[in-house]
C-alpha cells in the first residue's frame, strides 16, 4: 500500500496535471496509418486523456485527438498511447501542447465543470 506524500498524492502517481471527470465524444487520427476513429473521454487533464474505444490500439501509438470545443472548432493534439487495457480504456499523454491549444483546452474543461456541477444542485 502506497503512502500519501504531503500533497495527499501517492508517491507512484506520476499525473503533473488535475484530471476533470468530463464525458464527452472525440475522434482521433492513428498518425502512422490515417485511420480515423471514434471514443469517448472518460477524464482529461492538461497532461493527457482517458479514452474509452473498441479501437484495438498498442502502447507508443502516435495520434491525433480531435476535441470539440465549439460547434464550429476543434482542437488538434499530437498525442501517444501510454496504456491500453482489455475493458477499452486507453491511457493517451499529449505530446505538444501549444499555448492556444492549452488555453482552449483549459477553457473547455472549465466550462464543462461548471455545467456539471450546475446540473448536481
Amino acid at each position: 500500500m502506497a503512502v500519501p506524500t504531503p500533497q495527499g498524492q501517492h508517491p507512484s502517481e506520476r499525473r503533473q496535471a488535475p484530471r476533470f471527470n468530463i464525458s464527452m465524444p472525440v475522434t482521433f487520427t492513428e498518425a502512422k496509418s490515417g485511420r480515423l476513429c471514434a471514443a469517448m473521454v472518460d477524464n482529461i487533464s492538461l497532461g493527457g486523456v482517458l479514452l474509452l474505444t473498441d479501437e484495438p490500439l498498442d502502447q507508443e501509438t502516435r495520434i491525433v485527438i480531435h476535441i470539440p470545443i465549439a460547434i464550429d472548432a476543434t482542437v488538434n493534439i499530437d498525442a501517444a498511447i501510454v496504456r491500453t487495457s482489455h475493458l477499452g480504456e486507453v491511457g493517451v499523454a499529449f505530446i505538444s501542447l501549444g499555448d492556444d491549444a492549452m488555453q482552449r483546452l483549459s477553457e473547455l474543461v472549465d466550462q464543462r465543470a461548471q455545467r456539471d456541477q450546475r446540473n448536481d444542485m
